[in-house]
């Protein structure tokens, strides 16, 4: 067994490097896990914006977040059949195409966000985060891993209920 440390987490090697990182963040983030998917996203990745407000004081998604939040869905459409249940552990390694500055967590928001009712139910089974930006200016991309994760703070309860049911029953969504 490969042993872990940050050193063996970093992007060093390339993209033929990525299969090999996946497991090794996967092995850091949910110790002894059999399950987890490993995707890669091409290109730059996205990140989630502000939240912008109306006149009256609502809250809305610009038109290239809403682009952006769909076009994740749908690579993360491919690779899971059903939303993950129970506690998961997440962990992105984002490929920059440039030294823009752009938070980490706005793009873990994002990748979040798109993937609620399709890789997971909701975003808060997420109980282990993991999120590095690195520079690659050649083949900007996004290493995503998920994976089953044990916590003391069970999450198995979510998706039993509709959400607007959990709304109802004084459980945040």
């Amino acid at each position: 067994m490969t042993e872990v440390t940050a050193g063996s987490l970093l992007p060093a090697g390339g993209q033929e490097a990525d299969h090999a990182r996946a497991q090794l963040l996967a092995q850091a983030l949910a110790p002894g896990g059999a399950e987890f998917r490993f995707i890669t996203f091409t290109g730059d990745p996205a990140s989630k914006a502000r939240p912008r407000f109306t006149k009256e004081g609502r809250t809305y998604k610009t038109d290239a977040d809403t682009q952006a939040e769909t076009r994740t869905a749908w690579q993360l459409r491919r690779s899971f059949r059903q939303p993950w249940t129970g506690n998961l552990a997440l962990g992105c390694v984002f490929f920059r195409p440039d030294r823009q500055r752009i938070d980490v967590d706005n793009m873990l928001k994002h990748v979040c966000d798109a993937g609620n009712g399709i890789a997971w139910v909701d975003d808060a089974q997420i109980t282990a985060v993991y999120g590095v930006a690195e520079l690659d200016v050649d083949n900007p991309r996004t290493v995503l891993v998920v994976a089953r994760h044990v916590s003391s703070l069970d999450r198995s309860d979510l998706g039993k209920k509709p959400r607007a049911a959990r709304r109802k029953a004084g459980v945040r969504a």
